[in-house]
């Protein structure tokens, strides 16, 4: 399993590799970020699930640093003309239509923030496997006039939450993965434009507001794939473990997100997953 993303360094040149956790950040050939810059939650959270599968030598990182110039994320593209694995994260990562083009879709290609805004954008979604919108960013998927998330329409944009499976239907009136997961205070399963499934509790509400639990989904989702699960039964799972994690570390407002992530292999025993 490829992960590949940028970290918010501006000075951090294009780094391939095995990650390890180590404390509170990643380490790749020596080079270390923390857990909590964005890619980095995705990465760590990858770890934490497959090492309870003996999995985690499975994941390779490709990332650079990138403050939104996107010169890290130009490396990054280039990296994925070729791709030598069966499953592919693009995370964080500059949207740039004449690049998404070029990557080697041979594989399963997931997407998300970045990624995922690239592949509406260059009118590719189709040749994604899986997306992972929240209620804003499937707003922008089922707008077929938004270029980017800033510039959805309006009467799509005030859609409300209990509207979603519109949405879900609009955005499948253009080209998009064949799964996608909805993340919110319901997240909903898709494949081919057709909800299977609701999940909605347990609901933790402090979740919300902690910056980083959209990456710790994709990551758990896609470590589940990896495992040997099908994408609607890992998205299932993931969905709930993802929740649960609130629980096992009753989490507030402040809680940093290294907390949950280092739970995730209690709950998957919990689960007895």
């Amino acid at each position: 399993m490829i992960i590949a993303g940028t970290i918010p360094l501006e000075n951090l040149d294009l780094i391939k590799g095995k990650p390890i956790i180590k404390g509170n950040n990643i380490l790749i050939n020596n080079i270390k970020f923390p857990i909590f810059m964005g890619t980095g939650a995705l990465i760590s959270s990858c770890i934490k699930t497959l090492e309870y599968f003996n999995l985690e030598n499975n994941i390779k990182v490709i990332t650079a640093g990138d403050i939104g110039k996107g010169d890290g994320s130009l490396k990054i593209y280039n990296e994925l003309k070729e791709i030598d694995d069966d499953l592919t994260i693009i995370h964080y990562i500059k949207p740039k239509i004449n690049n998404i083009i070029n990557i080697d879709f041979s594989s399963k290609i997931i997407g998300d923030a970045g990624g995922m805004y690239a592949g509406k954008a260059a009118n590719i979604g189709d040749k994604y496997y899986m997306f992972f919108p929240d209620v804003g960013e499937l707003a922008f998927l089922a707008d077929n006039e938004a270029s980017h998330p800033a510039y959805v329409r309006g009467f799509i944009s005030e859609i409300d939450d209990k509207d979603i499976p519109q949405l879900i239907n609009k955005a499948y009136y253009q080209k998009m993965p064949k799964y996608m997961v909805v993340k919110g205070k319901i997240d909903y399963i898709v494949e081919n434009g057709n909800i299977m499934n609701k999940i909605s509790s347990p609901l933790v509400e402090a979740m919300e507001c902690i910056g980083g639990t959209g990456d710790t989904l994709t990551g758990i989702t896609s470590s589940l794939i990896n495992a040997g699960y099908s994408p609607v039964e890992a998205s299932n799972l993931s969905c709930i473990i993802n929740r649960k994690l609130g629980k096992v570390v009753n989490a507030k407002p402040n809680t940093q997100i290294d907390k949950l992530i280092m739970e995730i292999p209690t709950v998957l025993k919990e689960m007895k997953i």
